[in-house]
């Protein structure tokens, strides 16, 4: 072999060897306290962090009101100069929706609100300007339908999810000024249902962005005071908040997201999708309630349910197991085109990690 030759060769093994494939340790950085039975979920959270590039992800496991297990990954910061800490503030996408859902029932059940009420009546939601209703089933659509995803929007045809078209939104409304959920309520009064209100379920947004409305409407107050007054200080729980678009205006100890601050319109995304929270926070609050909104008595054994939160930049899993335990994990990514088999295998992941910890 020629000089010239050996020298591209060895360049060529030595790059190879520094690629992440052949790393010596490929872990991130952990924070928080190792705890021994939950070092098969610590693996779990680094390898799909690996998969999914996360950069950042935090993990918290409950048990009768009682967290067990809080830790951080990766860095929280783009520079990455700044371990994760357990309590990290992520976005929890859809997350949210268990969380509005507790407050709308607890509405109900304390008979501020009846969940047959016609939903866009209950918040005096009126056409504007050139606009009217052109579908009269809109005003048959009850609180119970919201609820159910049964509203009779189906996003998944030609018409798309509307929660992700501030722009068109805008336009049509004639606005100047920012975007904000009532403006998305006032949009959609006047626009063609796609199947009869409680007909059949539909995973909806904007059925859930109506009913921040409608919790707005009830408690007399802004959605974010809502979530402090209804959950947050009743749990005593702090790290539940509405987050914001704007990385100047983010809380600071909210992690950063690998997307640009206007990939998508979280400031009208509250109740369905906007909240940021800490791993131990969400696990508080799945010590109190079912992922259906339901109370959940804190030493109950046997149910279980599972909720993803899924946007550009976030995945969030909040799962009830049958043997009690709550488990949150958080990260700052997500893998756009496969985000459904990847949240299938992120819960298969972390069940198997976890299995037999609870002794029977």
């Amino acid at each position: 072999m020629k000089r010239g030759t050996r020298y591209l060769a060895l360049g060529a093994l030595l790059a190879l060897l520094a690629s992440p494939l052949f790393a010596a340790d490929k872990t991130p950085p952990i924070t928080g306290t190792e705890v021994a039975e939950f070092r098969e979920l610590d693996k779990a959270v680094v390898e799909f962090m690996q998969t999914i590039e996360a950069t950042a992800a935090a993990v918290a496991v409950s048990k009768d009101g009682k967290l067990l297990h809080s830790r951080g990954f990766g860095h929280a910061d783009q520079a990455k100069k700044k371990p994760t800490p357990p309590d990290t503030l992520f976005r929890i996408a859809s997350v949210s929706k268990p969380i509005t859902a507790a407050m709308v029932k607890a509405a109900i059940k304390d008979k501020k609100l009846d969940a047959e009420a016609k939903a866009f009546d209950l918040i005096g939601a009126k056409p504007s300007g050139k606009w009217k209703i052109v579908d009269d089933r809109v005003k048959d659509i009850t609180v119970k339908h919201l609820l159910q995803h049964k509203g009779g929007w189906d996003s998944t045809g030609r018409a798309g999810d509307i929660m992700f078209k501030p722009a068109e939104i805008a336009a049509e409304l004639k606005l100047t000024r920012p975007l904000k959920p009532g403006d998305v309520v006032t949009y959609m009064l006047c626009q063609p249902l796609q199947f009869e209100p409680g007909s059949k379920e539909v995973y909806s947004n904007f059925g859930y962005c109506l009913l921040g409305r409608v919790l707005e409407t009830v408690h007399k107050t802004s959605f974010a005071d809502c979530l402090q007054e209804q959950i947050c200080k009743p749990l005593g729980v702090k790290d539940i908040k509405v987050g914001v678009a704007a990385s100047k205006k983010r809380d600071p100890r909210e992690v950063w997201y690998p997307v640009a601050d206007d990939a998508f319109p979280l400031d009208v995304m509250d109740s369905h999708g906007g909240l940021i929270a800490s791993a131990p926070a969400v696990c508080e609050f799945l010590g109190a309630y079912w992922v259906n909104g339901e109370p959940r008595p804190r030493d109950w054994v046997g149910g279980q349910g599972t909720f993803f939160g899924s946007l550009p930049g976030t995945t969030a899993m909040a799962r009830q197991r049958p043997d009690g335990l709550n488990v949150v994990v958080l990260f700052n990514n997500r893998r756009n085109f496969t985000f459904r088999t990847d949240n299938d295998a992120l819960k298969k992941a972390v069940d198997a990690a976890v299995e037999g910890v609870v002794k029977k």
